[in-house]
């Protein structure tokens, strides 16, 4: 745009001087060295000391021929694109001192205005454009630090299960090698006692058997005493979540299940069972509502949980920490929740499976 303003002025003013026909050689010059300096300034190096070369050679030009003040315009222009306010004042106070008795003064003091304003729009716009792109990149970016950091949350997740694995896995292993282990050891050695004493002894050896097998039965009962106290308390699996509808007493609560729910990680299940805990609780506060659905889906892509009263809803919604931690701990996963108060109460959350890239198209 800057180009096309340029050559039209500088178009301009060449046809008035080549219509006078008898030009000037040192006009001619000075002409021919504005062009160059712009030219040089829009496709090499743009700086205000240019523009300032350009005024004086146009005041030298003006002393000349009053037809060049019409270059007074393209100075404004450039002074006005930088901001540079003081020369756009020098320009416009050189053109009145140059043209005070010329009938061209009023003329060209519109023409510099008109170049001064057009100026201003499109640096305007162009700071405007500016400001958007660098939204454009905060947003990106932004994005992009989203992303890594839901990835990091996701890995951190997948760690902390793995290691919670881990120490399960050790405390089970040290609970029986406590109890069992040392016992069954003993009743090992007791027993090849008894196999090499045999021959010398049968009578001793049938003792040591006796008291081996005695020492094994306690050691079944130990291991069977030690199975029941490691066996988690409460249910595991869809029955967990089974025991939280049954102890409900709020209002009735229809349980739809399709899919394979053993395929449910024991992480999403544990977040599905916290989210529909919290779910029926705000139901029993708020809702007035005297049905509840629940519907569990499962396929291979995704998990997800439907939860439906036909309460009274509510016109506005303000995310207290209930629903807050909702959404929270669903994000924290790669999934989504969403809620809707029209008829009632509705809250879906949805959670893809590791590796089912449901949600990737959506994130780039």
């Amino acid at each position: 745009m800057n180009f096309i303003v340029k050559v039209a002025i500088i178009l301009y003013t060449s046809i008035e001087i080549i219509m006078i026909h008898d030009i000037a050689y040192q006009q001619f010059v000075i002409l021919l060295l504005i062009i160059a300096i712009n030219i040089f300034k829009e496709r090499y190096y743009d700086s205000v000391y240019l523009t300032i070369v350009t005024l004086l050679l146009t005041c030298a030009a003006v002393t000349m021929d009053f037809r060049f003040s019409v270059l007074f315009a393209l100075c404004s222009y450039d002074f006005m694109l930088k901001r540079i306010y003081v020369g756009l004042g020098v320009t416009a106070a050189c053109m009145t001192y140059f043209l005070r008795s010329s009938d061209l003064l009023p003329t060209n003091l519109l023409f510099i205005l008109f170049c001064s304003l057009l100026a201003y729009v499109i640096r305007s716009k162009k700071e405007e454009r500016e400001r958007f792109k660098q939204t454009v990149d905060n947003e990106r970016r932004l994005r992009y630090e989203l992303e890594d950091t839901k990835a990091k949350l996701l890995h951190s997740s997948k760690e902390v299960a793995n290691i919670a694995e881990v120490r399960e896995r050790n405390r089970i292993a040290q609970e029986i090698h406590d109890s069992i282990g040392h016992s069954i050891a003993g009743i090992l050695f007791q027993l090849q006692a008894a196999y090499k004493l045999h021959p010398r002894n049968q009578e001793k050896s049938l003792a040591m058997i006796q008291n081996s097998i005695e020492g094994l039965a306690n050691s079944v009962e130990l291991l069977r005493d030690t199975v029941h106290n490691i066996k988690p308390k409460q249910h595991l699996g869809i029955n967990y979540i089974k025991n939280i509808i049954d102890h409900f007493n709020f209002c009735p609560v229809e349980l739809q299940i399709n899919g394979d729910v053993n395929s449910i990680p024991a992480s999403h299940l544990e977040l599905l069972s916290t989210n529909l805990k919290e779910a029926l609780t705000n139901a029993s506060r708020y809702s007035q509502a005297t049905k509840i659905d629940v519907k569990i889906e499962t396929t291979e892509q995704y998990e997800r949980l439907y939860i439906k009263d036909n309460g009274i809803g509510c016109n506005t919604m303000k995310e207290g920490l209930g629903l807050s931690g909702m959404r929270e701990r669903v994000r924290n996963v790669g999934g989504s929740l969403s809620i809707s108060t029209n008829d009632g109460f509705l809250i879906v959350c949805l959670i893809p499976k590791e590796g089912s890239g449901i949600f990737e198209s959506s994130n780039r």
